[in-house]
C-alpha cells in the first residue's frame, strides 16, 4: 500500500488521536487525516472528506462506534471501519457480533499492530473494488453485445423468429439495466 491514505479518526481523546496518527504515518507518511470527535463531526466530515478508511473509538460522549458502523454500512459500504478501542471485549457475545460486522478491531493496548490491520483491510478492500470493477466491465460488455445484436436484427431482412429474438434481447437489456 504505497499511496497516501485518507483516514477519518473518530476519537474524542486528543492523545489517542495522536497515537493513531503516529502509527499510520510511521508506515504511510503521506496519509491525510480528518478528526471527528462526536456525532455531528462524524456526519459532517464523512461526506466531504470521503475517507479510504475510518478508525473509530467504540464509546464517545454522544455517539458510539456502532452508530458510526451502521451509518457507514448503510450509506458508504465501500469504506472500511476498524475499531481502535480499549473497551470492546471480543469474547462477549454482543460485542463479538458487532466485530463481525466491523472490518476489524485493534485494542489500544496493542496499538503498535494497527498498521498491520490497516494494510490487511485495505488489501481486502482493494480486491473487493477490483472484483466490482471487473463485474461492471463484464456487465457493460454484455450490454454492448446485446445492443449490437438488436441493431443488426433491426437492420436485417425478415426471417422466422426475428420478432421473438428481438424481444428476448430487449428483455435481457432491461434485466441488465435493473442490475445497476
Amino acid at each position: 500500500m504505497n499511496r497516501p491514505l485518507k483516514v477519518m479518526i473518530l476519537e474524542d481523546l486528543k492523545t489517542d488521536q495522536e497515537l493513531i496518527k503516529r502509527q499510520i504515518l510511521k508506515h504511510n507518511p503521506n496519509s491525510v487525516f480528518t478528526i471527528a470527535r462526536d456525532k455531528s463531526g462524524f456526519h459532517e466530515k464523512i461526506d466531504w472528506f470521503l475517507p479510504d478508511l475510518v478508525l473509530a473509538e467504540y464509546n464517545l460522549v454522544d455517539f458510539t462506534g456502532l452508530e458510526a458502523l451502521v451509518h457507514i454500512k448503510e450509506k458508504k459500504p465501500f469504506i472500511p471501519l476498524i475499531f481502535v478501542t480499549g473497551e470492546l471485549n471480543p469474547k462477549s457475545p454482543i460485542e463479538k457480533a458487532i466485530l463481525k460486522v466491523a472490518d476489524d478491531f485493534v485494542l489500544k493496548d496493542d496499538i503498535k499492530t494497527l498498521y498491520c490491520h490497516v494494510k490487511k483491510i485495505m488489501d481486502i478492500n482493494a480486491e473487493k473494488v477490483n472484483k466490482f470493477a471487473r463485474a461492471l466491465t463484464k456487465q457493460n460488455n454484455q450490454k454492448i453485445k446485446i445492443l449490437k445484436t438488436i441493431s443488426l436484427l433491426e437492420n436485417s431482412g425478415n426471417f422466422s423468429g426475428k420478432e421473438e429474438l428481438t424481444s428476448i434481447l430487449k428483455s435481457l437489456e432491461a434485466d441488465l439495466q435493473e442490475e445497476e
